[in-house]
């Protein structure tokens, strides 16, 4: 078994028993008795109060990961020990979150809160910074904006939990703009210039250019724009390992089988076949979303 099976599964006492047994483990086990069996709290290079709050979260991780307490319970507990030390009198999640970012920029950080995969976890990094990115796409070059998130303190509990192994790469804000976490990403991966920079690129595009355009058909777009720059025969194997129809409200899936089934008759191992099909499939979609959206 691997050993992120425990960590995807949230089961950190598993985990250790797991590094236990193994010794290619005897490097980092140490790490995790600490945290988890003797309550050794990490501190982080912050001012105090927002070494208080985070050891607030590691508590609640313990909690939920190493002692099996319910999600419910443990936020509860969470929230009312969040409360109690920014004295907030019973404040509901959104409030405190508007106040936990107002002490961390009061404190020179920026952060974000809130849940990720149902669990809480905050966001605490040094510095935003706004950049442009020229990006060439099928229909012509478009700009896109990407905060590139630098310095980070705090990157939830999947991080945590691995020791930085895993964890969050970034989000898209209200706005649609994406908050690319530096630490994640190598700038010079397809990962970044095609799968995020390209696919986000395509989606700006059309939103603009066919109001009203489904989200099941923005993936759909993106997925052939990320197939026809890609140079990875493993992209599109990924594409149809998630291929679904089952779920009218999964977008990825539902794209993902309409990629599926339009390279039902390509060859999978070449890579010039696959970049040519998803121009072509693209441009063909392009004429049906201006003739569905542009009367």
């Amino acid at each position: 078994m691997d050993i992120s099976q425990f960590f995807i599964r949230g089961d950190v006492k598993g985990a250790i028993e797991y590094m236990k047994e193994h010794d290619e483990y005897k490097d980092i086990l140490p790490g995790y008795v600490a945290i988890f069996e003797e309550e050794k709290y990490r501190s982080y290079d912050v001012p105090s109060i927002l070494n208080d709050i985070l050891l607030l979260y590691q508590k609640y991780y313990r909690a939920i990961f190493y002692s099996g307490i319910p999600e419910a319970k443990a936020s509860e507990k969470l929230l009312k020990e969040l409360n109690d030390l920014l004295e907030t009198k019973n404040a509901d999640e959104a409030t405190l979150a508007s106040k936990l970012q107002e002490v961390f920029k009061e404190n020179g950080y920026c952060s974000q809160f809130g849940k990720t995969q149902g669990f809480f976890g905050p966001y605490v990094w040094k510095e935003t910074v706004p950049t442009v990115f020229e990006v060439d796409l099928p229909g012509g070059t478009a700009e896109y904006k990407v905060n590139i998130l630098k310095g980070f303190v705090f990157r939830s509990w999947m991080d945590y939990l691995t020791f930085g192994r895993f964890g969050t790469g970034g989000w898209a804000s209200p706005d649609g703009t994406i908050n690319c976490i530096e630490m994640a990403y190598d700038f010079n991966s397809e990962r970044f210039l095609v799968s995020l920079l390209k696919h986000e690129a395509q989606h700006t595009v059309d939103m603009k250019s066919f109001p009203g355009i489904l989200t099941a058909e923005l993936e759909y777009r993106a997925k052939l724009v990320e197939l026809h720059y890609s140079n990875n025969l493993a992209l599109l194997d990924k594409f149809l390992a998630e291929a679904s129809d089952a779920r009218p409200d999964d977008s990825h899936g539902l794209a993902s089988f309409w990629v599926k089934k339009a390279f039902d008759d390509v060859d999978k191992t070449n890579i010039e076949n696959i970049q040519k099909r998803a121009l072509e499939l693209f441009d063909a979609h392009t004429k049906e979303m201006e003739e569905k959206y542009n009367k």
